[in-house]
């Protein structure tokens, strides 16, 4: 009996030891394993906390912003597209973009019920309707979209992000200005000649075709691409800057639209997805694009057609301070 009650206690002895032993290797392969999301998060903030830091210290006016974005938005994103679209013809990023170009489809389409609907539960009228329905319908996809999906999956990922990004480019100047303006004619000539349709075009013809850019040119629209995520990022953090925390914060709409834009609408997209056999790669770029904070030309919108300018700017801030949180979980989650 006693010898039975020795055993016991050094088997004992022996699980704790081995617990012991297995807890911290335990740990270290968790820190491994996250080490690489944990950079790519730190990398996020870091740019954005640049921008904030520069607009809090006055190195960082109006004037400046709108050189800056207006120089992403006409120079280094164009170039950044058209430099990731040089790729070598592949059946399979063809049939990836094809699945990727219909799927985004479906998603605006979705994106437009639930600003519908949610701003019908919500009761909103006028131009506060208007703001909240173009908010929800067309996230930051360009400034946020194309770095983020290029910290996840790579240079493959922008030429992916600029084909699911054509229905941005077309829906923002034909069904972006009527909700904005109330107006029912459609521009079908700014859907297709502005920067981003034309960059992808470009890329398009480079991909389809034997035709190769110049070493001296490629070279150089790859410097300029480059200079896309962190100049997009910093002008994210001046955004945030230019805005009193506790203002954006207040109110319903503001709460309901970064709850709805930035966790519900990707859950969604991610549960209808499981049920899907989509290529990995299209599902990543799909929930991603789903998840971005309101679009930055949100407030160009409303200004440029006397909406309601101060909403639109408080959605952007907020959207864009929560998504500190959720863009980082979301990223996590896909690695």
């Amino acid at each position: 009996m006693t010898w039975f009650f020795s055993i016991g206690h050094s088997s004992s002895l022996s699980t704790s030891s081995l617990l012991s032993l297995f807890c911290p290797l335990l740990c270290w392969f968790i820190i491994l394993l996250m080490s690489a999301i944990v950079s790519k998060i730190l990398t996020f903030f870091v740019l954005i906390g640049t921008g904030f830091i520069m607009k809090k210290s006055n190195l960082a006016d109006d004037l400046f912003t709108k050189g800056i974005s207006r120089f992403v938005l006409y120079i280094t994103l164009p170039a950044l597209i058209v430099e990731s679209m040089n790729f070598d013809f592949s059946y399979e990023m063809l049939s990836n973009s094809v699945i990727l170009l219909m799927a985004g489809g479906v998603l605006y389409l979705f994106l437009w019920i639930l600003g519908i609907a949610s701003s019908r539960v919500l009761r909103l009228t006028g131009d506060v309707r208007s703001v909240f329905r173009y908010a929800m319908l067309f996230g930051n996809v360009a400034y946020m979209g194309y770095p983020v999906v290029e910290l996840v999956i790579g240079k493959k990922g922008v030429f992916y992000s600029a084909v699911f990004n054509i229905w941005f480019n077309i829906l923002t100047w034909t069904v972006g200005i009527r909700i904005m303006s109330g107006k029912t004619e459609l521009s079908g000539k700014k859907a297709f000649l502005n920067p981003g349709m034309i960059s992808v075009f470009i890329g398009l013809v480079l991909f389809f075709t034997p035709l190769k850019l110049p070493v001296f040119l490629d070279e150089a629209l790859a410097l300029l691409g480059e200079s896309t995520i962190p100049l997009a990022m910093i002008v994210a953090g001046i955004i945030l800057a230019s805005s009193k925390i506790s203002a954006i914060l207040k109110g319903r709409t503001i709460i309901v639209y970064s709850l709805l834009k930035l966790c519900v609408a990707p859950m969604i997209v991610f549960l209808f997805l499981s049920f899907l056999r989509l290529p990995q790669t299209v599902e990543k770029v799909l929930i991603i694009m789903s998840a971005m904070p309101a679009a930055a030309n949100t407030s160009i919108f409303a200004r440029l057609f006397d909406s309601d300018f101060e909403l639109s700017s408080r959605l952007i801030a907020s959207s864009t301070l929560f998504s500190l949180i959720s863009i980082p979980l979301i990223i996590s989650f896909l690695e």
